[in-house]
């Protein structure tokens, strides 16, 4: 099967296996915001994003380094047994012992006997995300996403049930917070039970693996602990000198973006072991396609999205969270511009690690987490959620533009300009046509939009008839000479 049809199907797959995962993340959200109000949301939204900078911190890069070894030694499966067990055990200890120690060291830092509480109910979540992520790399290697779109499901199915037993019990925020914990667990075990036919994940103490791995990735993991800084200390400073309810209506907005980044982490989770591979054996030609193309494909994604922001942010947040949570559609037209920097910066961050230069990021994961920390402490105390939502999109920004700079200057290519500024185009006209229509039933102009989208694209030239043929062809072969 071609590269690009490879690459189309697992990310159709995903991308069905998002909307219905998203649509669930949506619902899930909506009942938490409404049952839990704006202080109860914001109490679970400082957790989440304490214990994320444990979870970041715990990352270290091994879950990237892995997908790119395995790349490298693509068809050694003894290497590939001794690379996914030793990663997989190092992942089991230090989760252990960073998200197993993080809610004591959070009854200094909250002194709220309830939020004391959550911490340690939401303990699980984090801990069995961690080990998923590991699971997760294997997945990506062997090309079978579908697997980890089923388990998320599966996952959010489980929360939405708790959910509604909560409600119907009329339980508080602790045992709903349980269940966000089971349903990590139960999307961490059927990647796992599935993953377990083709990789090992026994018990393998592999000090000298360790080394090997840790020495590559340390950079990624410096990076990310930089990156940590920037990305969750506004959500941790918003919770220690604004109150729970503004926390809440940032975080409303923020679980969105969090929902929509998830989709090009998916995509590039199966390219970089494509890339690496590609870049290794010094196909410079298959690289550059992949690499431009990707960078096309994600503005085909997310043009839409900031359009349709800016135009329903409100409508859209008032729909999902309840009306208490309409001033989180403002926050969610500010914050989209992230996502919209995330999409390609994701790409970005990825092709550094396939290029193997992570050190050359340093200098600008360091400035950039400098100077938003800066700005956090500065200016959230006043300006609080506003300050919060612009400098995230400021670090982005940042990080997003040093890291395409690198990716372009030692790839020695270029961005495929005219189809990215014909999907802008596109999403442009999208949102001015339904403007208009803006007020009625809020499916209406989403549908709308979603008819619009497309044909605009097909009618600018934005997606060519040669890649939309490689794309949909069923036949097996190789890719094109070009597809552009």
């Amino acid at each position: 099967m071609s590269t690009a049809r490879v690459i189309a199907w697992n990310t159709g797959v995903q991308i069905i296996g998002k909307i219905v995962s998203t649509t669930l993340g949506v619902i899930i959200i909506g009942m938490m915001t409404r049952y839990l109000g704006q202080d109860g949301f914001g109490i679970y939204s400082a957790a989440s994003a304490y214990f994320q900078v444990f979870a970041i911190m715990l990352d270290l890069g091994l879950n990237i380094m892995l997908v790119q070894m395995l790349g490298e030694k693509q068809g050694d499966r003894d290497y590939e047994k001794r690379a996914v067990s030793a990663t997989f055990t190092l992942r089991v200890v230090t989760a252990a012992i960073l998200i197993g120690s993080a809610p004591f060291l959070g009854l200094i830092f909250y002194k709220n006997p309830l939020h004391q509480i959550v911490l340690f109910a939401i303990m699980g979540s984090f801990f069995f995300t961690a080990l998923n992520q590991i699971v997760i790399g294997v997945q990506q290697r062997f090309l079978k996403m579908h697997i980890v779109a089923i388990s998320e499901v599966a996952g959010r199915l489980v929360l939405l049930f708790g959910l509604l037993i909560a409600r119907n019990m009329g339980w508080g925020l602790t045992r709903i917070v349980i269940f966000v914990s089971l349903g990590g667990f139960v999307n961490f075990a059927i990647n796992t039970l599935v993953a377990k036919r083709y990789a090992s994940f026994s018990w393998n103490w592999d000090v000298k693996f360790w080394r090997v791995l840790l020495r590559r990735s340390w950079p990624i993991g410096l990076s990310i602990i930089f990156n940590l800084l920037y990305f969750k200390s506004d959500t941790l400073i918003l919770s220690w000198v604004r109150p729970y309810s503004e926390v809440g209506i940032y975080g409303a907005a923020y679980r969105v973006l969090e929902i929509l980044v998830s989709l090009p982490f998916m995509y590039t989770g199966v390219v970089l072991p494509l890339l690496a591979n590609s870049w290794a054996t010094k196909n410079f030609h298959r690289f550059n396609l992949l690499l431009k193309h990707s960078y096309v494909a994600m503005a085909m994604l997310v043009a839409p999205m900031v359009a349709g922001s800016l135009v329903l942010g409100r409508q859209v947040m008032i729909m999902i969270a309840g009306s208490d949570f309409a001033l989180s559609g403002d926050i969610l037209k500010i914050l989209i511009f992230a996502v919209a920097i995330i999409y390609f910066g994701t790409v970005s961050s990825h092709v550094i690690v396939a290029l193997d230069a992570q050190l050359k990021m340093m200098p600008v994961y360091i400035a950039t987490s400098v100077v938003t920390v800066v700005g956090y402490i500065l200016f959230i105390p006043q300006y609080g959620m506003w300050a919060a939502a612009w400098l995230t999109v400021f670090s982005e920004a940042c990080v997003a533009l040093g890291a395409t700079l690198i990716s372009l200057k030692i790839a020695k290519t270029s961005l495929l300009w005219s189809p990215i500024f014909k999907s802008i185009l596109a999403a442009v006209a999208m949102g001015l046509l339904i403007q208009p229509i803006k007020n009625l039933w809020l499916p209406i102009p989403i549908l709308a939009g979603a008819v619009i989208y497309p044909i605009l694209i097909l009618a600018t030239g934005a997606l060519s008839k040669e890649t939309l043929k490689e794309l949909l062809a069923f036949r097996r072969g190789t890719p094109t000479a070009d597809v552009t």
